[in-house]
């Protein structure tokens, strides 16, 4: 049914540069929320929606960024493909206003498709506060093809553009034959590119006028932020300073209030359930269950929006890329690329976008150790984690112990990209070319989509994944062996199983069965190990981790739980992305690394400690 409707529905093809505002344009014109991020690489797939307007309907495929038709990388590769073998109805071609020739390259080679094209200006307000200014007429005139100027943020422009979209449907367009214009007797493809840029650089030189000036307020800012001696401490103190801010008093007022908001729910519910007579196990499982498993992981609800509100800051306003720029020398000396640090800062949100990120490397190998180190990166499902330990054993230094916790993450995948590359993935990194954005006051709209998106997604595991793993609990826990219900969770189905397991963890200082059932919990979700200490706890995990561990034990198994195999959907989407065998190579490397990395550090506390004390 859908292959029908796209059949009968206009196909628009959205086309630009990297961070030329296109995916913006994208959900304006689709009501979307695709990702919007400010460097290249964010979309690293076609996305398509539909736009509607005064009973018109365009299916919209939104390409990823790409400089150039050819084939180099895997954006243009599939910007390409699509293109020629699809052939969309039109191009909608958005060109960054602020770097005209740049994207103009790009418009030659769609111009030579044949396909009616739509040029869609953008920024041209960034444009304006630099002194300059496009003569949008004039430039249509000069490509023969409109021209139309939007702001997609605040959706200026847009109705002009779907208009003047729909007029361009249908319209004869002759190929543009640059190549004729070559100067003969050399390389072809060096005389087709010197007759691509002349004529590039003609419409240029006439339709924009003014803005040359070169002191921005970016390069101002970029003196300090890409500064070879100022960058990485720079870098380090965002980061600290966001973590002061989400795991220090205001995030833990924040859980304070949530605490509060699930207790005093809880009181009612139980209330309610007592005046309808329900049953003892109806009891247990909705309050001891459901309430206490789910419970316990909603409530670092509000430290999470506070985190990705802040991450979310820094991506629009285009300080990312910088990140990624400034880390690309270091990167290099681990066998990576800085265009490697796009997927791996992806992964602080998320394994399997990061893992799906990856594919905007060029090189296989950079790839392959990409989505190897990546799931050392400390994703948000393990945050609530961190702040549920952190918040028991290392209260007064909880900013500090954070940030320590994700500094060995990035440390671990550092030194396992370098045993890597030294052993099963050798090869030089691939070249390394990224385009720094201009510095943007982030908008409302976006930052609202970006942690929307986030919450949704922590809300939906939470109410699947989390909720069905501690309803499993609950039950297993209520469960002996004989299949009877109990009351003593130490002669339960779940406690044998976790028996059985628990002696491989011995040496790493939680060889009990409840540690070892929260752990295997966190394969399918890790904030499913939350709720599964809200249900083995009885509702109160705090009291009940300070039963089961030592300062010393809770740190082994934080570092643990930071280094082990990610959960089921991490794990999957490394198979479709790499395949079976390195799958499974990924999951067991993983796992050992984390037992190794864990036991040596309690081995070594327990050494200390009989040493000095």
């Amino acid at each position: 049914m859908k292959q029908q409707i796209w059949k009968t529905v206009p196909v628009y093809a959205l086309a630009g540069n990297p961070n030329c505002g296109k995916t913006t344009l994208f959900n304006r014109l689709t009501g979307s929320s695709a990702t919007v991020g400010n460097w290249p690489g964010v979309t690293v797939e076609k996305k398509s929606g539909f736009a509607r307007w005064n009973g018109g309907k365009a299916r919209i495929v939104d390409l990823p960024g790409v400089y150039s038709l050819i084939p180099y990388t895997p954006e243009e590769a599939l910007a390409g493909d699509f293109l020629h073998r699809e052939k969309p109805d039109l191009i909608l071609n958005v060109i960054d206003a602020t770097c005209l020739e740049r994207g103009l390259y790009l418009t030659t080679q769609l111009l030579e498709l044949g396909i009616p094209v739509v040029a869609v200006l953008s920024m041209t307000d960034a444009l304006n506060r630099r002194g300059g200014k496009v003569n949008c007429r004039l430039l249509s005139v000069l490509l023969g093809i409109p021209v139309v100027p939007v702001c997609a943020t605040h959706g200026i422009g847009i109705d002009t553009l779907l208009q003047t979209a729909f007029a361009a449907l249908g319209e004869p367009r002759t190929p543009l034959r640059l190549a004729d214009d070559a100067a003969g007797g050399g390389d072809p493809d060096l005389d087709a590119a010197q007759a691509r840029y002349r004529y590039i650089h003609t419409i240029a030189s006439r339709a924009v006028t003014g803005g040359e000036s070169t002191h921005t307020v970016t390069e101002r800012i970029d003196r300090i932020a890409t500064n070879r001696y100022c960058s990485i401490p720079l870098f380090l103190l965002i980061v600290l300073a966001i973590f002061a801010l989400t795991f220090g008093s205001v995030g833990n007022a924040m859980i304070s209030a949530m605490e509060l908001l699930i207790h005093s729910a809880a009181c009612a519910l139980n209330a309610f359930l007592s005046a309808r007579g329900a049953s003892v196990w109806i009891k247990s499982l909705i309050l001891d269950g459901v309430l206490a498993g789910v419970g316990a992981v909603l409530k670092f609800l509000p430290q999470i929006v506070l985190l990705f509100l802040l991450l979310s800051f820094l991506e629009d306003s285009g300080y990312m890329a910088r990140a990624a720029f400034i880390m690309d020398a270091p990167m290099r000396k681990i066998g990576l690329s800085g265009r490697s640090f796009v997927p791996l800062l992806m992964g602080f949100g998320c394994t399997v976008p990061a893992v799906m990120g990856t594919r905007i490397l060029e090189s296989e190998k950079d790839r392959r150790l990409t989505v190897l180190i990546t799931p050392f990166l400390s994703c948000s499902a393990k945050m609530p984690v961190y702040t549920l330990f952190l918040g028991v054993f290392f209260a007064q230094r909880q900013p500090l112990a954070m940030f320590l916790i994700y500094l060995l993450g990035v440390l671990m995948g550092l030194f396992s990209a370098v045993f890597l590359k030294s052993t099963v993935l050798r090869g030089e990194p691939a070249p390394f070319l990224m385009e720094l954005p201009d510095y943007r006051l982030p908008t409302l709209d976006n930052i609202r989509k970006h942690v929307g998106r986030r919450v949704r997604d922590f809300l939906q595991r939470a109410g699947t994944t989390v909720f069905f793993a501690t309803v499993l609990i609950w039950l297993l826990q209520s469960l002996s062996t004989e299949f009877h219900m109990t009351a003593d969770s130490s002669r339960s189905l779940l406690s044998a199983a976790g028996q059985a397991v628990a002696p491989i963890f011995t040496l790493c200082g939680f060889g009990g069965w409840r540690q070892t059932v929260a752990l295997l919990t966190g394969l399918v979700a890790k904030e499913a190990i939350v709720g599964a200490y809200g249900v083995l706890c009885a509702g109160n995990p705090a009291a009940g981790l300070r039963e089961l561990f030592s300062p010393v034990s809770a740190c082994s198994y934080l570092i643990f739980i930071l280094l082990y195999t990610p959960c089921s959907a991490a794990l999957a989407a490394i198979r479709r992305e790499t395949g079976l065998r390195f799958a499974l190579f990924s999951a067991v490397y993983q796992f050992a690394t984390a037992w190794y990395v864990s036991a040596l550090f309690y081995q070594l506390s327990l050494l200390f400690q009989r040493l000095f004390s």
